[in-house]
């Protein structure tokens, strides 16, 4: 999908997000874009890449994906491969591992509100009207495990955005 038709089918859902939950709706397009590669990576629509935990009751997907630890001994549904990488100097999972499935992008947009109105991210809210610290805040609160790479990253992806509204 190309970025013009992402913004188009999803910004009425993320302005419903910032309308009901006060999450600036550009943040909320920006981390569903970003993780999703503007919903090309969104199976079931699931745009945050939301694993399933063990205790998950909703609907659920078995799918491919590389996981990185610092142990070969992990557990997983299926491990296709392991391989050690010098270079980083982690284990490199190939596996097939459960993610939360979506009726909808507005189920899955609703579960993304719920998180991030957690007390883990609280004080994103003080920036509501500044997007970029909103942002700043959610990811330097534990969103991501890399946050200043995922930080510059999101923050290219609000660029675009802002330049086709």
């Amino acid at each position: 999908m190309t970025p013009k038709l992402f913004i188009q089918r999803y910004m009425p859902l993320a302005q419903q997000i910032e309308q009901d939950w006060g999450i600036p709706a550009i943040v909320t397009l920006t981390q569903a874009a970003a993780e999703s590669g503007w919903g090309a990576k969104a199976p079931s629509f699931n745009f945050f890449g939301y694993t399933a935990p063990d205790n998950y009751s909703g609907q659920k997907q078995l799918l491919k994906t590389v996981e990185k630890h610092s142990s070969p001994n992990v557990w997983y549904p299926s491990i296709i491969r392991i391989a050690y990488n010098k270079a980083d100097g982690l284990y490199h999972y190939l596996v097939r591992r459960y993610f939360k499935a979506y009726n909808s992008a507005g189920e899955c947009f609703e579960d993304y509100a719920r998180l991030l109105s957690s007390n883990r991210y609280a004080g994103a809210f003080d920036y509501a009207d500044d997007p970029e610290r909103f942002l700043a805040v959610v990811v330097n609160s534990g969103y991501n495990p890399n946050p200043a790479k995922y930080y510059a990253f999101a923050i290219t992806v609000m660029q675009s955005i802002k330049k086709r509204l």
